[in-house]
């Protein structure tokens, strides 16, 4: 099933994760051009390499390591940052969850470590679901944020689940209205 969304297209891209490489490259300088129109400014050449290089390797472990359905990125990130990228996974079931279950979904495991907060969270297109922000330190020492949100979509039998993390906690915390108003605006055709 396809996760659609009615954002605006000049804030968040579809991400292929299945193109093949020449399709993927002119994704790509499209992002690029996007990217320069919305921040009013020509990208340096470094911003360019790096951001290609980012969604080159965050294009490849969704696609083989995560095995991600979809994904998006969020275009008003400055472009001296890393891209945010969210994505989305789907799970067979067929009942009704409790917000027990739907927390594993989106919690990490305990031995992970960290802090998170779990609130529920309302979709006009699922039910209500969760919504969870996690803090933890990478292994280099440095902070990263994740967030994701769960819900179960009792009528296509489906556990819906969107994520994603960033390495600059303050800029994620900045943009989680934004955030928020996409996860609200996605459903599944």
């Amino acid at each position: 099933m396809i996760v659609e969304t009615d954002s605006d297209p000049a804030v968040w891209f579809h991400m292929p994760l299945r193109d093949t490489g020449a399709e993927f490259a002119q994704w790509m300088d499209l992002q690029l051009k996007a990217s320069a129109l919305v921040h009013r400014r020509k990208l340096t050449w470094r911003e360019k390499r790096r951001t290609k290089k980012f969604l080159e390797s965050s294009a490849a472990m969704l696609r083989d390591r995560v095995e991600a359905e979809q994904a998006f990125l969020f275009g008003p990130m400055p472009p001296q940052a890393s891209p945010l990228v969210l994505f989305t996974k789907q799970f067979a079931c067929d009942e009704e969850h409790s917000p027990l279950h739907l927390s594993m979904l989106v919690e990490p495991d305990p031995a992970a470590g960290g802090h998170a907060d779990t609130a529920p969270f309302v979709s006009p297109h699922f039910s209500e679901g969760l919504r969870c922000v996690r803090h933890w330190t990478r292994p280099d020492g440095g902070p990263i944020t994740s967030i994701a949100y769960a819900w179960n979509d009792t009528a296509r039998d489906i556990d819906l689940v969107l994520k994603g993390h960033y390495n600059d906690p303050a800029l994620l915390k900045a943009s989680l209205d934004a955030i928020d108003d996409f996860a609200k605006s996605i459903w599944i055709t």
